[in-house]
């Protein structure tokens, strides 16, 4: 799997900007990134356009509500690193103060109240798990 796919692999909702993906990992239930479709190393304050971030306003908004109505998170929590995957993007992360119960699988935050980093990297669900959140959120999305 290249670089870039891994990153890329579960997409959820493509925009004219920007680009909705489920997080490969999903230790925080329904974590996403919000990928710049425009291609290069990117500051998201300095080198997006006016166009740009009111897009990516409205689909954080979006993904607050469409999150909200399926997951019902305590809060959600916003970070840019850009240190391993160079695009331009946004980590959406779900934050649970109590576990959430989804496909036979029990999503505890065990960070609560903390950074959500370091979380549990050996966290997995099933790809078939993984497809129904990213096609629930895709739903509320649309």
């Amino acid at each position: 799997m290249s670089d870039e796919s891994k990153y890329t692999q579960y997409p959820i909702k493509q925009y004219e900007y920007w680009t909705v993906y489920l997080y490969r990992s999903q230790a925080y239930l329904g974590r996403c990134k919000i990928a710049l479709n425009r291609e290069g190393q990117l500051d998201p304050f300095m080198d997006t356009t006016p166009e740009e971030r009111a897009e990516l306003e409205i689909i954080v908004a979006a993904l607050h509500r469409a999150l909200g109505e399926l997951y019902h998170p305590d809060l959600l929590n916003y970070a840019n690193f850009r240190n391993t995957w160079h695009r331009c993007h946004w980590h959406v992360i779900p934050r649970y103060e109590t576990p959430r119960q989804l496909g036979g699988r029990e999503f505890t935050d065990h960070n609560w109240g903390k950074n959500y980093a370091p979380y549990d990297r050996t966290f997995e669900i099933s790809t078939d798990l993984k497809k129904k959140i990213q096609a629930d959120i895709a739903a509320k999305l649309s």
